[in-house]
């Protein structure tokens, strides 16, 4: 064992001889009544600072060995079951006022804590709720962007392929205008009566939305 746990049990040694000193004599100056008296008082000291169990139980087994070694030391006119009896209620005193005091002691910190924790203020849930409902715009625009740029690329698939319609050239030739569309791609061909293709323009094809 170190130094530190040779302190550690000095004191509490010290603390159940200093108790055991003071019930002795308030049971000799009061008798029966000094003796309950200090297992109220040890009882509520004990229970609001909670130390060891093994020192709580040892300190309530003092008060009935006291109230036992009166009876047999002292002329006490009273029969072995009223001795029995203030042994049993001096040691459920000790108890009974330990139980209540800690559960005091456990509520008083419980309100500490709460009291302790900031309670939101009006401004910060301001900020939340303009913050909750600055990321619903933002979502609602990414969504009506993203629905708009499905709306195009299905509206880019349907104008694929080549479109054709019939033209008098020169000298009253007929041919043929092509528009051919490719992915993003347009290019604008014609095709005479012998099947020539001439290229007359090429470019990217960007849709735009018809709304002012």
């Amino acid at each position: 064992m170190n130094a530190v746990a040779f302190r550690t049990a000095g004191r509490y040694l010290g603390a159940w001889g200093a108790i055991v000193l003071s019930v002795i004599l308030l049971s000799l100056l009061f008798t029966f009544l000094g003796t309950i008296t200090c297992a109220v008082l040890a009882g509520m000291m004990m229970g609001a600072f909670k130390g060891a169990k093994w020192f709580s139980v040892s300190v309530s087994l003092v008060f009935p060995g006291v109230i036992f070694g009166m009876a047999r030391g002292a002329n006490v006119e009273l029969t072995p079951q009223q001795i029995a009896l203030l042994a049993v209620l001096c040691f459920g005193t000790f108890w009974v006022t330990y139980l209540v005091s800690a559960f005091v002691f456990f509520c008083e910190q419980k309100d500490r804590k709460s009291a302790r924790s900031p309670a939101p203020t009006p401004q910060d849930e301001t900020l939340a709720r303009g913050g909750q409902v600055a990321a619903t715009g933002r979502t609602a625009a990414a969504e009506a962007l993203g629905s708009t740029e499905l709306g195009r690329e299905s509206c880019l698939d349907q104008l694929q392929g080549d479109w054709v319609c019939e033209a008098s050239g020169t000298g009253n030739s007929l041919c043929k205008r092509v528009i051919q569309i490719k992915e993003s791609k347009l290019e604008l061909k014609t095709v005479d009566a012998s099947g020539r293709i001439t290229l007359l323009a090429r470019g990217d094809v960007t849709l735009q939305s018809a709304k002012a």
